[in-house]
């Protein structure tokens, strides 16, 4: 045990010798302490910010429905207002102001006054209009409707433009029946709108039937003062659903945060329930009630949550409790642990010094030996790095291969530090396309270890300490430890210089012709195959040009094969000096030559054939004259393979010698 006194507290003022059982009970204690006022507290808030959000929602939907009676009220006035000012209004007329005012509200009627005098007069009109069995009436049995009996003054219901699909009760006698009687009579002594009690509507949904109706009385204007009221003309009179009203546009009862419940409290010796919402109410002290004001109506709103609004704000007193109680016993618990191994872990830990310091001097012994063996291999360039990259090890074979020196380079430079910069951006951009993520150059030699746990030899540029370079092939493997982790890589460089030399030589002699210096048939070929390809993946235009000297079997004849090799030479070196970088010059044998041409259209090609010919026509050639060829074109045309392009050029050359030689035959189709 350490005799270090500073060091023997437990949370800085229990004794280190303590029981573990002890601490590990004032512990909990402490916790559920904490966490009892946690939760108090915690239970508090969540009541104040359930009441917040609470009347937030309930105030939103008072407004709301308070501004949909108001809604009624203004749209009612408007369409009274309209037919004041107007002399007559027509059906038609009154259709087009109506229908749009159709919000929140059932349907708008118009019902004219008639007196007795006028009745069969009034009833022809409304026939004549269209309406052949319109009568004045009342309401029948069960809700249907009769002839109207004779009185004094009729109210029957002659326009109206309703959002039910129902028989619309058109020639309804408003003022037959009792309550919708009594409205017209408060809206007459009144003078403004009145709204009714509860009723059963007509013609519509038997869900919308219970409401009321908001009646406007219109009087006509006096001739004299246009401000001034004249005699009474009849009634407007909205249709208001109870139901619509306060459900249209919100919530679905399942899903609705809210319940409620409006009462007319008009009468203060009763009241009359007009809506209920079919969600019940949870029981609590969350309430909202307010009374709102419409056309002489009272009315009671009163607000409750439903369980929605619980189950979308549940409180986290629980969960704190359950947290509080687990981290206390948790902590209790690791402090026991912590406290009954300390000793043991204070014997584990002298028992582990003593084997780090045996290991340590096993790994001096082989790293010693490693180093010789390392040392040896003069011929062979041996690097080993960290995870990083950093060199660690740089054998006497790195040294005379590179020209660096290990004090130099080991510690200070990683891996990427020796390798040619542009080869490595090359690589890492074809690595961030093969794994989908961007690979940094200095990753690109060692990623393909990690990710394929070990690969074949790459051939690599290395960079010299004077600059120069050398092409090596270089095996990246993995260095592991005892216990098989990743500590670092090796990379072994062979030196291929000479054998890149030798390849590229022969593959430079495979693919040109020996006589004339340009590329030869086969290299042609894969060019050819290779654009074909491209243009067909990724769309765009190429195009050959073939051209054949002319009389060429004469020369031979006449002055001798060597004169006619002179004169092939002399035509290559003179042509390759008119075509652009991109172009592909090639001899496909005997006096036959094709130029293939990338991103270039027949049109262009046919530009490129003339400055060709113009270039064999300029000068002659020595010991010959002039030497002329003829020319055949064509560019590549969709779904068209690469002999079918070849046979069109060679069909144009043969099209040009019938022609007479020494020409360019334009494209053939």
């Amino acid at each position: 045990m350490s005799s270090n006194r500073s060091s023997s507290k437990i949370l800085g003022f229990i004794n280190e010798d303590t029981s573990s059982w002890v601490v590990a009970l004032l512990v909990f204690s402490a916790g559920a302490v904490l966490t009892a006022l946690l939760a108090a507290t915690n239970a508090n808030l969540y009541q104040r910010q359930l009441r917040q959000r609470f009347e937030l929602l309930a105030e939103e939907r008072v407004s709301r429905i308070q501004d949909r009676l108001e809604g009624q009220i203004r749209q009612l006035d408007s369409l009274r207002r309209f037919f004041v000012y107007s002399d007559e209004v027509s059906e038609e007329e009154y259709n087009g102001f109506a229908r749009p005012l159709l919000t929140f509200t059932q349907a708008y009627s118009w019902a004219p006054k008639v007196l007795d005098s006028d009745r069969q007069a009034f009833e022809q009109r409304a026939r004549d209009a269209g309406l052949r069995d319109f009568a004045v009436r009342d309401l029948g049995g069960e809700q249907g409707l009769s002839v109207a009996s004779r009185r004094a003054v009729y109210y029957p219901v002659r326009f109206t433009q309703s959002r039910s699909t129902l028989k619309l009760p058109l020639g309804l006698d408003v003022n037959a029946e009792p309550n919708r009687q009594e409205v017209l009579e408060k809206a007459i002594w009144s003078g403004d709108m009145t709204a009714s009690p509860h009723i059963n509507l007509l013609g519509v949904e038997p869900e919308n039937s219970r409401g009321v109706l908001l009646v406007a009385p219109v009087q006509s204007r006096s001739h004299s003062d246009a401000s001034a009221q004249g005699a009474l003309e009849g009634f407007l009179i909205a249709v208001i659903s109870l139901r619509k009203m306060m459900t249209d546009g919100l919530p679905a009862s399942a899903e609705d945060n809210l319940t409620l419940t409006l009462e007319d409290v008009t009468d203060a010796s009763s009241a009359d329930v007009l809506y209920q919402s079919p969600a019940g109410a949870m029981p609590g002290e969350l309430l909202m009630s307010t009374t709102l004001n419409f056309a002489g109506r009272i009315y009671q709103l009163r607000i409750r949550p439903t369980s929605v609004f619980m189950g979308a704000n549940p409180s986290s007193n629980d969960s704190v409790v359950v947290l509080g109680a687990l981290l206390s016993f948790m902590l209790s618990a690791l402090l026991y642990v912590l406290i009954s191994q300390r000793q043991r872990a204070l014997r584990l830990v002298a028992q582990s010094t003593l084997q780090l310091r045996r290991r340590e001097q096993q790994l001096r012994t082989a790293h010693s030996q490693l180093r010789n063996v390392l040392d040896a291999a003069t011929q062979v360039a041996i690097v080993a790095t960290d995870m990083n990259g950093l060199i660690t090890t740089f054998n006497i074979g790195a040294e005379k291969m590179l020209g660096y020196r290990s004090a130099q380079v080991c510690g200070a430079w990683t891996l990427c530090q020796l390798h040619l910069p542009s080869e490595l951006a090359a690589h890492a951009g074809e690595l961030s396309q093969r794994y989908g993520r961007s690979i940094d150059p200095c990753e690109a030699m060692l990623i393909e270890t990690v990710q394929e746990q070990g690969h074949q030899a790459s051939d690599w540029t290395l960079v010299r300490d004077d600059g120069s370079h050398v092409r090596v092939s270089m095996q990246v493997s993995p260095v592991l430890d005892e216990q098989g982790q990743w500590i670092g890589y090796l990379a072994v460089c062979l030196d291929i210089t000479e054998r890149k030399r030798v390849e590229e030589e022969l593959r430079t002699m495979s693919v040109t012709d020996a006589l004339t210096g340009v590329y030869n048939r086969r290299y042609f070929q894969e060019r050819l195959q290779t654009e074909v390809l491209r243009v067909e993946r990724h769309g765009g235009v190429f195009s050959v040009v073939m051209l054949d000297i002319d009389h060429f079997k004469a020369i031979n004849d006449h002055l001798g094969h060597a004169m006619g090799d002179h004169v092939l030479q002399a035509i290559c070196e003179r042509l390759c000096l008119r075509l652009r970088r991109s172009d592909v010059f090639c001899r496909l044998g005997g006096e036959e030559f094709m130029v293939l041409c990338p991103d270039t259209d027949g049109e262009q090609a046919h530009e490129l054939a003339v400055d060709l010919w113009a270039a064999l026509r300029a000068e002659p050639v020595d010991g010959v004259g002039r030497v002329t060829a003829s020319f055949g074109i064509a560019s590549w045309r969709e779904g068209e393979g690469a002999d079918a392009l070849l046979l069109r050029a060679d069909s144009g050359v043969y099209a040009a010698k019938l022609g007479g030689r020494d020409r360019i035959q334009a494209e053939l189709d």
